[in-house]
């Protein structure tokens, strides 16, 4: 392991701890069966316990039924309400350095806010075998109850990495082009001229099966192979009927298909790695939004890796990188 590390692409340029979590999250994920993986994850309720247990925090957790929950990382009275619908593949839960990360970003953009609170809530969420539109059905239900809960669209924002950032597009799909035999999407009743606060994708995962040149360019630098992440979304494709595919992948979209966007989402934000196998993805994401939304930006990390901005709090570096501080101005704006 050690080896990998030190002569892999991934080090060049980073804290040697970090050449070496990122080079042990790639042989982690490769060749191993989806079952396998599973089969030594321990659940998103059991992790973010554990966490909230080692930073002394009480875990507060909300059961949305259908096997979701939201996991409180901060005062639920806070002013504003980021959501955070963490990656995985679809085949892996929550991990505690992502949770760690969020908790992170949550003091940070709480040192810039004036006069209010942020605060961070996880929707822990089925994994495969369950596919679409579970997730999608999970989310709207997560964002339902927090407009119950006297949340405001306004103040409520969106972020997801990887897989996570798939099924917020699942959702805003869902609501410009409702699925008759699912719940209807919490804002396609509310005022649409009161449109969520922003929407945040870190490392979007729009291909899930296709590969794309990024995925060849960047394959030897990336913490996920190329052949893993095609791996598991062919996996979580199978089982979608082909008529739906455009609600889980842009590319299968029609050409206006986000039309109406603006009218949901205030800003968007994408951040990719330079060197990540899905930066294709989240390039060509950023252009078919930019279209209908007057504020869509992308934030591309030379040299970065998938979720680059989260690595640093599993690589237990001290510091948040750019590409955190980029959010966090951008969380803190109004």
């Amino acid at each position: 392991m050690l080896l990998s590390a030190l002569t892999s692409p991934l080090q060049k340029d980073k804290p040697f701890k970090r050449a070496i979590f990122d080079a042990s999250v790639r042989y982690l994920t490769s060749d191993i069966s989806i079952s396998q993986m599973q089969s030594l994850s321990k659940s998103g309720v059991v992790v973010y316990q554990e966490w909230a247990n080692a930073m002394g925090i009480d875990s507060k957790i909300e059961e949305l039924g259908k096997e979701a929950k939201l996991l409180w990382v901060g005062p639920q009275s806070a002013d504003r309400i980021v959501l955070y619908i963490p990656g995985g593949g679809y085949v892996n839960p929550i991990t505690d350095y992502m949770i760690q990360f969020f908790h992170r970003i949550q003091q940070e953009t709480n040192k810039k806010m004036k006069g209010e609170e942020i605060a961070v809530v996880v929707l822990d969420y089925s994994q495969f075998p369950s596919t679409f539109p579970t997730q999608l059905i999970q989310l709207i239900s997560a964002v339902e109850r927090l407009f119950t809960a006297g949340v405001k669209p306004s103040g409520l924002t969106l972020i997801g990495d990887s897989a996570g950032a798939n099924i917020i597009l699942q959702f805003l799909s869902h609501t410009l082009h409702p699925i008759p035999e699912i719940p209807p999407s919490p804002l396609s009743t509310r005022d649409t001229m009161n449109s969520l606060q922003g929407v945040c994708l870190i490392s979007p995962w729009v291909g899930l099966n296709e590969a794309t040149p990024s995925h060849f360019q960047n394959d030897a630098y990336d913490i996920l192979a190329s052949k893993t992440l095609l791996y598991w979304g062919s996996a979580y494709v199978a089982k979608v009927p082909g008529f739906m595919h455009h609600y889980i992948k842009v590319s299968c979209a029609p050409k206006n298909w986000f039309d109406g966007i603006g009218k949901l989402v205030n800003r968007v934000l994408i951040t990719a790695g330079g060197s990540e196998v899905l930066l294709d993805d989240a390039v060509n994401l950023k252009e078919t939004l930019a279209k209908v939304h007057p504020d869509v930006n992308i934030d591309i990390e030379v040299g970065g890796v998938h979720d680059e901005p989260i690595l640093d709090s599993g690589a237990n570096v001290k510091t948040l990188g750019r590409v955190a501080y980029v959010m966090i101005d951008w969380l803190a704006a109004e």
